[in-house]
């Protein structure tokens, strides 16, 4: 379903809702699990494919942790 180098979005279980931009790195073979990596920050992270979806939204962030110039 998902292949190394597709864009994907992420569902984010304590927020309920879903956050965008992710690179899928690796497919595990034996558990249901793959290895993606947020492309803005570079955290890589194994997540199950059920919190999975195409890349269809910008970048998540919370305005309030912004860095202020």
């Amino acid at each position: 379903m998902y292949e190394p180098g597709d864009i994907v979005d992420l569902f984010d279980v304590t927020l309920q809702q879903w956050r965008g931009k992710y690179i899928v790195m690796l497919k595990k073979a034996v558990t249901p699990l793959i290895k993606i990596k947020n492309m803005a920050t570079n955290r890589e992270q194994f997540v199950p494919t059920t919190r999975l979806r195409r890349g269809r939204l910008s970048q998540f962030f919370i305005k309030g942790l912004q860095s202020k110039p």
